[in-house]
């Protein structure tokens, strides 16, 4: 079978940031040699395999593209193995098979990671293991997140930044550990236990409870998100199973604060289940909670943390609107028979 090994080494080439020309200097051959292998025309020299590999920082099997690979089911297999043998025959086994997986697989950012969380786990299994031992599992740890966070894959990268930043913290190596979560893209890992931990061990406690209410009040956000889309016509027919979590949707509302606008949930199902007299109950409330001054979030729950600004009305002209223009629609007409509903609707045309 014919070896290809040039887009490899185009890959590693790059990644170190190094041009063809940088390259073949180091090698002390010419670029077009380089250009040559890149292209698949030729191959290294048997004599430049262990330069080039280590001008290029992998190994001679990585290069050659030699390296084993793991799938899921045989990472969760090899690590469940790894973890079994070293409670039944000590660290010492755990620590051989893990090297001896670390060198089977040494391209597997997979594996680092895993191999990480066990170095964590000997440290669970064996707390009397002594001092020395731990600070060993523990450098060991931080080199396999280094090497993560400076080759791995881009989601393994970010959780071991995110890891060395917890460990950074916990070592009151508050500046490292700080500068490593401000390299983390927003949005892409959750950093706020490590924030948490970084203003707590900073002295900073107002900072850590406004970035904890921020947090909590962005996560209520996204539960109510799913509530809604779980009621939903296009998820579920069952429209006594959506009335109960549109029941859960009010109490999580009402608890926390957080806008009171949970009739017209109610409204949208009970007109799927032809229950007019409740449609049109819910329907006035949800007029009433449209033109109403607004309900804010709770201040013992989200103050410092939010900036909570007093809004008229509680929804926008935009979303009074659409209601108007929904009202047209088939399904709201047997709404228009009850004098409460005609009313309502007077009054949102009103403030519109």
């Amino acid at each position: 079978m014919e070896m290809k090994i040039g887009a490899k080494l185009t890959e590693l080439r790059r990644k170190k940031g190094l041009t063809q020309n940088q390259l073949a200097e180091m090698l002390g051959i010419s670029a077009p040699a380089v250009s040559k292998w890149e292209n698949n025309s030729s191959y290294p020299d048997i004599t430049l395999l262990c330069p080039l590999a280590r001008a290029l920082d992998t190994n001679v099997d990585t290069l050659l593209q030699f390296e084993e690979t793991l799938s899921n089911e045989e990472m969760e297999e090899k690590m469940n193995a790894l973890l079994e043998s070293t409670l039944q025959e000590g660290y010492e086994a755990g620590e051989q098979m893990l090297l001896h997986l670390l060198h089977t697989y040494p391209g597997s950012s997979a594996l680092k990671f895993n191999a990480a969380a066990a170095l964590d786990a000997f440290h669970i299994f064996f707390p009397t293991a002594g001092e020395a031992l731990h600070k060993k599992w523990m450098n060991q740890k931080k080199e396999l997140l280094t090497g993560l966070r400076s080759s791995g894959t881009p989601a393994y990268r970010q959780q071991a930044t995110l890891q060395l930043a917890f460990m950074a913290i916990n070592d009151d190596e508050l500046a490292r550990g700080e500068q490593l979560l401000k390299e983390l893209p927003k949005h892409s890992v959750d950093t706020t236990l490590a924030w948490f931990r970084l203003y707590i061990k900073k002295n900073e406690p107002e900072e850590a409870l406004k970035l904890t209410q921020k947090r909590l009040y962005s996560l209520l956000g996204q539960v109510q998100f799913c509530l809604t889309s779980m009621m939903s016509s296009q998820v579920t027919e069952d429209h006594a199973h959506a009335l109960k979590i549109c029941e859960i949707y009010k109490t999580l509302d009402k608890t926390f604060g957080l806008g009171g606008m949970y009739d017209g949930l109610f409204l949208d199902i009970y007109i799927r289940m032809e229950r007019f007299d409740e449609a049109a109950a819910c329907f006035v409330r949800y007029v009433d909670a449209m033109i109403r001054e607004p309900v804010l979030p709770k201040r013992e729950l989200f103050s410092p943390g939010l900036t909570i600004k007093e809004r008229k009305p509680a929804a926008s002209k935009e979303l009074r609107k659409m209601l108007l223009t929904g009202i047209e629609d088939e399904a709201f007409k047997p709404l228009l028979k009850y004098p409460s509903c005609i009313e309502a609707i007077k009054r949102l045309k009103a403030c519109t």
